[in-house]
């Protein structure tokens, strides 16, 4: 039997999403095995929650291994999408294009993309530059293979001061394998809609004495073109050009010379080919495509003269790229090595840690052939067809990372250091960019426990990046001082509040500086962040969680893409911003039995975004227009689950309201999904997912220019799989 345990500050809000007790049975027959969390090792026993001493309270949720094991979860964002306040944001495909957001999936809590991605406690994002232009800077391709995850830390807003100031909307910290006493090997294998094919096989160990553990993971993930719902037509349609290639290795070894002092080397790879379409055609006007009537046509050049987005189904000019085989390349290779030397009656570590981390993206595109009408096609299609228009970016960074922790009566000391060296370099068919800037950051941090009931913890943390240049732009150095404050109060054994205030800094990158107007000298990000939550278990069968969170800047970037006509490109413009938001979570669970639970939850962001300088582009659009009402609003949750022995199933619906109808297809959306498992004996378990199971035409996110349903989910699929381990 699974031990219960309570809690306390919003750690059991995903009790509420995934209705079980937060518990997490992990695979380890060791029941001593070490699993790292945010730099810190936490020794703990079987089938019990493995709990960070450094969060400071707030709404905190965790993904096990066992979730992901009863879901079969095919990538993370599937697995982050599932809790109360995060929103993953597609396209409807995987490929996309460097440096531009809109084409690329996106990553949101609270409503706010400015998140800090760790892996096993370490960042894994560029100062240099910003991959798809979002704040998180982090492409989502670039992340562990779902086999390798132990567990997943969600902190919605600020969570420590040892985050940084830059962690506006929250932290996700993805822990992967550890090694196990006991050897085990698992091979997952499984098949589905649309030719997808997933292969995994993780193995781990140790040495006879259990002082040196190791853990590898291999997995290959293959798909062809999906397929959606089409909104206008009601009919299913193949979404060209989808397909993708997937595949990651990683492995790690960790030496324990005694209880206090351990030396740990990972290292991951990652490989993704994933082709895209840039959008969905538009099937309302797709007979003026086929027939050459979208705009004037030059009777010399059999171009059209002046197509731009106001043109009834513009988007359709882009099957062009979907036919000839735009795609986007990715390669990660990140290695760490980390030494602890000390820890604490809590676990808290003192380390020294060094690490490099490279990703390279060679991307492939057509784009010189999108104003031809289609009559006219064949004049142009073998030249556009050997003129690829190729863009290859390289991210490196390469850091030091120091930490102290002292337990000492009610205090919990953390200081530390962090340096790191970020650099870029990028090259396309007409020019060459690179970028280099240094940052470190200095950190403290003191959990103080004011009897049994009351804790506070406040922080300090002090960030400096170096002056730069790129893209024929210099950038001076910037460093700001900021302090935050979390607290968390037990009234009783049922009931919890908690309440953080933190200040936000953020420096423009040099991307960023290189995509300013002339008369909108870009600033650094600056505000702050407070949440304010109560967890309460009404009943032994009832539980509710409540947040709001706010943040405001009076300084934001907001980014948009916009066409320029003189060199018939789309570009990415930044501009300086106030902007207020506003999230609340409300999560609620009732356990009917031992055997089924329902869980529910509702999510609600509402932002104001207003530019400060730029107020027209030329293009004749605005900045506001270009970023607000594009995603949903609302976001209602219903799981209903039934655990019984060798069974597990999770029947969800999701709804999306609150879209604004000019940019989607419906103001509101309702997505039912299914994950059932069923295990044949201890070693064999068999599967099903079934996503979209009623074939719902809907969207994550939209465009302005491109209309409504440019960016559609997938349709009905399904996965089925057997995992066997031995």
């Amino acid at each position: 039997m699974k031990k219960k345990i309570k809690i306390t500050t919003a750690v059991f809000a995903y009790t509420f999403m995934q209705s079980i007790n937060c518990t997490a049975s992990y695979a380890a027959d060791d029941p001593n095995n070490t699993y790292t969390l945010e730099d810190k090792d936490i020794y703990a026993e079987r089938d019990k929650t493995i709990v960070n001493p450094y969060i400071t309270g707030g709404d905190f949720n965790i993904i096990s291994r066992q979730d992901i094991e009863n879901h079969h979860y095919s990538s993370i964002q599937d697995a982050l999408k599932t809790i109360p306040g995060i929103q993953i944001s597609t396209p409807g495909y995987r490929g996309g294009e460097y440096g531009y957001s809109s084409y690329n999936t996106e990553l949101s809590i609270n409503g706010e993309n400015s998140i800090v991605i760790l892996v096993d406690g370490r960042r894994i994002d560029n100062d240099a530059n910003s991959y798809g232009g979002n704040k998180s800077r982090v492409n989502l391709s670039t992340l562990p293979g779902m086999d390798n995850v132990e567990q997943i830390d969600i902190i919605k807003g600020a969570g420590a001061a040892i985050y940084g100031s830059d962690a506006a909307g929250g932290v996700i910290n993805i822990i992967t394998r550890r090694g196990t006493i006991k050897p085990k090997t698992t091979v997952d294998i499984a098949t589905g809609s649309w030719q997808r094919h997933n292969y995994a096989l993780t193995h781990t160990g140790a040495s006879n004495d259990g002082s040196l553990k190791y853990a590898l993971s291999l997995s290959r993930q293959l798909s062809g073109n999906a397929k959606y719902k089409d909104s206008f037509t009601g009919s299913t349609k193949s979404f060209e050009n989808t397909g993708y290639r997937e595949e990651n290795a990683s492995f790690n070894i960790t030496k324990d010379f005694d209880k206090k002092h351990s030396l740990t080397v990972t290292y991951d790879h990652s490989y993704e080919k994933a082709y895209y379409p840039i959008t969905a055609p538009d099937f309302r006007y797709i007979e003026s495509f086929y027939n050459g009537t979208m705009a004037s046509i030059n009777p010399v050049t059999h171009r059209y003269i002046g197509l731009n987005s106001s043109a009834d189904g513009y988007r359709n000019i882009f099957l062009y790229d979907a036919w000839l085989g735009s795609y986007d390349e990715t390669q990660t290779n990140n290695a760490d090595l980390k030494y602890v030397f000390d820890k604490t009656d809590e676990n808290a570590e003192s380390f020294i840690r060094v690490y490099k981390n490279y990703t390279r993206y060679n991307m492939k595109d057509f784009s010189d052939i999108w104003n031809v009408p289609y009559p006219y096609l064949d004049e142009f299609w073998n030249t556009a067809r050997n003129s690829l228009n190729g863009h290859t970016d390289i991210e490196k960074a390469a850091g030091t990372a120091v930490q102290f922790s002292k337990h000492v009566k009610n205090h919990s000391m953390t200081t530390g250091f962090n340096y790191r060296k970020s650099s870029y370099e990028g090259w396309d068919n007409d020019d060459s960019y690179a970028s280099v800037r240094r940052s470190y950051s200095l950190y403290l941090q003191d959990k103080i426990k004011l009897g049994n009931k009351f804790t506070i913890t406040p922080g300090v943390n002090y960030s400096y990046y170096s002056s730069g240049h790129y893209n024929d732009t210099d950038f001076g150095s910037t460093g700001k001082t900021t302090f935050s404050i979390y607290s968390n109060y037990d009234f009783d054994t049922k009931t919890n509040i908690y309440f953080s205030a933190s200040q936000i800094f953020r420096p423009v990158t040099g991307l960023d500086f290189s995509r300013a107007f002339s008369n909108d000298p870009l600033k650094d990000e600056k505000g702050y962040n407070y949440n304010l939550g109560v967890d309460r278990k009404i009943t032994s069968k009832d539980q509710i969680g409540i947040n709001y969170a706010n943040t405001y800047m009076d300084n934001a970037l907001g980014r948009y893409s916009i066409l320029n006509t003189a060199k018939e490109k789309w570009e990415t413009k930044t501009v300086n911003a106030e902007r207020k938001k506003q999230a609340l979570n409300i999560s609620y669970t009732h356990a009917f039995s031992d055997i089924w639970k329902l869980s529910s939850s509702y999510s609600w962001v509402n932002e104001n975004f207003h530019a400060k300088n730029v107020f027209l582009n030329p293009d004749g659009s605005t900045p506001d227009s270009l970023i607000n009402a594009y995603r949903p609003r609302n976001i209602y949750r219903t799981s209903l689950t039934y655990e019984k022995k060798n069974w597990f199933g999770d029947l969800a619906y999701t709804i999306y309201s609150g879209n604004d109808t000019q940019y989607f297809t419906d103001s509101r959306f309702g997505v039912l999904d299914l994950a059932l498992n069923y295990k044949l004996n201890e070693s064999a378990q068999i599967y099903l997912n079934i996503n979209n199971i009623t074939n719902e035409a809907y969207q994550t996110r939209a465009l302005s220019g491109y209309d409504a349903g440019a960016l559609p989910e997938s349709g009905r699929s399904f996965m089925l799989g057997v995992k066997y381990t031995f």
